[in-house]
């Protein structure tokens, strides 16, 4: 069952109160005994008292709870990723949805990363809307991109003019996210949080456009419980498709081997948020020792050597002193220019009600959690536009969370858009207004004085990056 908010004690002696005095005023109760008020007025108080004592102890410190659920389709369904008409045989392993939630100093928070190809915004506002615990706003919901789950979207069916989602799977998956978060949210406990990052991890990822555009900057957040130091979560922040495996076995890709690595040894929950992985940052292996699409040795070499990468990087890890949570977000509109995609909108393959007089409505959040950073990017960005992004953000470490609260396609420059280097992430993106938008609104949240939409600085770093 979902639960439900924590209610305050007061609350629940409140409601008595007055309709005890209501049946005074109206003669029901004839004899109003001095004792009972003061009784009654006393025991309101006490429990404004403890009301007070519980909600100051919560405005206290950090607090933390973690969990999954699974979402694995039970039957056959069109796998999102590759081309289309991919129906599933079965599951490798599990598919999952992991959550995180987060309070200090009355602001909570909740991250969630699904092992899917992506999530619209319009899905994930639904998610919200049944969220009681956690504002609605403060719900960030990602997708680890794996090419080995269902499809999500609709354009991997049996054709592509053919809608491939299953919608009862849909629909109950994202009940399952909903409940999730509440389900979290109920088991708040007393927390500590440390960071730590890497800028040198190699042999996990690479660039298959511009080898030398590399981002091979790793992020790890720990969270622990105070009273017996046991690991609540690891989130695990790094840049990379998971699409060693196309085949018609459902799979969260390598990301299944990182959780299993890291929670074997530290225990809790493992969650994996991808980066600017667009254009086109893959897993790095040999691809010549299997048939290409059924690596599996690879894929779990990578995932275990990434959640080797954490657990060694987490100890150097800085303990966060008394973290506050701040929290920004911007909501705008960018013109879907993608004729592609303005036509499987006309075929009801994907679904047309996020499409507004020629816009599509979208969103950018920026947080921190004590030192750390956090930027959210509603789709795929390239490499170089995510190294400006982390060039003008203040914390320590830097997280830059990709495919997260939309799935826009390819965010790439104006001046990359259209290059026959970018073709099919041209092909895949909403347009060239997508990345001057995304970038302006997350730089007014960091609020960096010296950024103009024309920054020539900004313009020069886009065009120096290219090849």
């Amino acid at each position: 069952m979902i639960s439900k908010p924590e209610s305050t004690p007061s609350l629940r002696w409140a409601a008595p109160l007055l309709r005890f005095l209501n049946a005074v005023r109206s003669g029901r109760v004839v004899v109003l005994s001095l004792l009972k008020v003061s009784a009654a007025v006393a025991l309101c108080a006490a429990a404004i008292m403890i009301g007070s004592t519980a909600f100051a102890e919560r405005a206290v410190g950090l607090w933390a709870a973690a969990g999954r659920v699974d979402i694995t389709p039970t039957g056959p369904a069109y796998i999102a990723g590759y081309g289309q008409n991919r129906r599933s045989l079965d599951a490798h392993d599990r598919l999952s949805a992991r959550c995180l939630v987060l309070e200090s100093r009355g602001v909570r928070l909740a991250i969630v990363s699904c092992d899917l190809i992506g999530l619209p915004r319009y899905e994930i506002e639904k998610i919200r809307a049944r969220i009681k615990s956690v504002p609605p706003d403060h719900v960030i919901v990602a997708a680890t991109h794996t090419h080995s789950g269902p499809d999500t979207v609709g354009q991997w069916g049996p054709g592509i003019a053919v809608r491939g989602v299953d919608d009862a799977w849909l629909a109950s998956t994202l009940g399952k996210i909903a409940q999730l978060v509440d389900e979290t949210s109920a088991q708040l406990r007393p927390a500590d949080i440390r960071f730590s990052s890497r800028s040198d991890i190699t042999g996990i990822s690479k660039n298959i456009r511009v080898p030398r555009i590399l981002d091979t900057e790793l992020g790890v957040m720990q969270v622990r419980d105070i009273k017996d130091a046991k690991c609540i979560a690891t989130l695990v922040n790094y840049a990379c498709h998971p699409e060693i495996l196309n085949n018609r076995h459902m799979t969260a890709d390598f990301p299944h081997w990182l959780y299993e690595t890291i929670e074997a040894k530290v225990g809790g929950t493992c969650i994996y948020v991808n980066g600017a992985q667009g254009g086109m940052i893959t897993a790095d292996y040999d691809e010549s020792t299997a048939p290409k699409g059924e690596n599996w040795a690879a894929a779990e070499s990578l995932g275990r050597r990434l959640g080797q990468y954490a657990l060694e990087s987490l100890d150097n890890a800085v303990l966060a002193q008394g973290p506050a949570i701040t929290f920004q977000r911007s909501v705008f509109n960018v013109p879907l220019e993608n004729k592609m995609f303005q036509t499987l909108i006309k075929l009801h393959v994907f679904q047309g009600g996020a499409l507004k007089n020629g816009q599509v409505e979208t969103e950018v959040s920026r947080f921190t959690i004590g030192p750390a950073e956090f930027l959210t990017i509603p789709g795929e960005a390239l490499p170089n536009v995510g190294f400006y992004l982390k060039r003008h953000m203040h914390g320590q470490p830097k997280f830059l969370l990709g495919l997260t609260d939309d799935f826009l396609g390819y965010i790439l420059a104006p001046e990359d858009y259209g290059l026959r280097l970018y073709e099919y992430e041209s092909g895949v993106s909403v347009g060239p207004a997508i990345e001057p938008q995304v970038t302006r609104h997350l730089l007014d949240l960091i609020n960096d004085p010296g950024h103009r939409a024309s920054d020539p600085q900004r313009r020069n770093f886009i065009r120096d990056a290219r090849p």
